[in-house]
């Protein structure tokens, strides 16, 4: 833990009334947070257009959810706030703050007063903040450099770049080597091979599927994690064969979803309660529902989602739900949470217990 100066006598990382300014009808509360740290952070890079940082290091400074946190550039990029680029050796997202684009939108971030404007006060104090970044922003855009000075400012960049995906990549290993309890023999690799990996894949993306490599496999080392195809000479045999895996699992439950539905179909139109029969219905499957229910098993077990789907499936035959899309409805999610799914699962737990069916 960093030691706080001895001058810092208030401790809590938030200023309430501060925080009272922002306008919630425009950005909800993370995404106030996210603002104010591309701010700060795109003020401490001053001396460059851009600054670069993972998804995990913004999730691990700000507190933003995983699945929030993507969202949320979503919205900042196309609301012109913000630009990413992934580039680099090894792959990094760039981030540009788009300072005159918020000084445009500063209506709208902050709470007007009765008369529809800023108060004075506080409109001249945003101006002596956010003036100053813009100009910096413009003669940054407007400076032009000759060749020699652009390679040397990209070969800076590029160690710099590294430096910190090897730091970035350490401090993983060391919080798993806690975590599962690894020797350090276990986690010993070459660097060659980290930045080898990372022309395929991101930092994120490669430490996910190592963590689930130390799960799965016998006597896992890192040595063995970069063990690369012998054709796509910068793939991880790991990380492809487990995602085919998975998208052969994801195939599998999409089966078993439509067999599931059409077992509620034929039991539906044998109740005498239901006159009105239905015919099977082929379940619309996309990429995109496949991408949907992929990442929903991250979070919710088989077993939890097919029984929730098979309580979800009852509504819609009985026409308690009025759904035209019925996987992607069933698979939304909102913030990493799976309302529709927990909802039906609590439904199915009280209702179906001790059902037959």
């Amino acid at each position: 833990m960093k030691k706080f100066k001895k001058e810092d006598t208030h401790p809590l990382a938030i200023n309430i009334q501060k925080l009272q300014r922002y306008n919630y009808d425009y950005f909800n509360c993370e995404e106030v947070v996210f603002f104010e740290y591309i701010v700060v952070k795109g003020m401490a890079f001053k001396k460059k257009k851009e600054f670069f940082h993972s998804s995990e290091t913004i999730r691990q400074e700000t507190g933003i959810k995983k699945h929030s946190l993507k969202s949320i550039i979503s919205r900042f990029e196309s609301l012109g706030i913000i630009s990413t680029e992934i580039k680099g050796m090894p792959r990094v997202k760039y981030f540009t703050v788009h300072y005159p684009k918020i000084v445009e939108l500063i209506p709208k971030i902050y709470q007007l007063s009765n008369n529809g404007k800023l108060p004075s006060d506080f409109s001249k104090h945003l101006s002596d903040f956010f003036i100053p970044l813009v100009d910096n922003y413009q003669q940054k855009n407007n400076i032009k450099n000759n060749k020699e000075e652009i390679n040397k400012k990209e070969k800076k960049d590029s160690d710099s770049e590294e430096e910190g995906v090897l730091s970035f990549f350490n401090n993983f290993l060391s919080s798993l080597k806690y975590q599962k309890n690894i020797s350090p023999t276990a986690l010993k690799f070459n660097d060659v091979d980290l930045f080898r990996a990372l022309k395929e894949y991101d930092i994120d993306f490669i430490c996910e599927y190592l963590e689930k490599f130390f799960e799965e496999e016998h006597r896992p080392s890192l040595n063995k994690y970069f063990s690369f195809d012998s054709i796509a000479v910068n793939k991880l045999k790991y990380i492809e064969q487990k995602m085919v895996d998975e998208d052969d699992y994801v195939e599998n439950m999409l089966n078993e979803l439509q067999r599931i539905y059409d077992r509620r179909i034929e039991m539906y139109n044998k109740d005498d309660d239901y006159s009105r029969a239905k015919s099977k219905t082929k379940l619309v499957v996309t990429k995109r529902i496949k991408k949907q229910l992929k990442t929903a098993l991250k979070f919710r077990n088989e077993l939890q989602i097919t029984h929730s789907f098979t309580a979800y499936a009852d509504d819609l035959l009985r026409g308690n739900l009025s759904i035209s899309k019925i996987l992607p409805y069933f698979l939304s999610s909102k913030d990493g949470e799976y309302e529709i799914i927990d909802t039906y699962l609590e439904h199915f737990n009280l209702q179906y217990s001790y059902s037959k069916n």
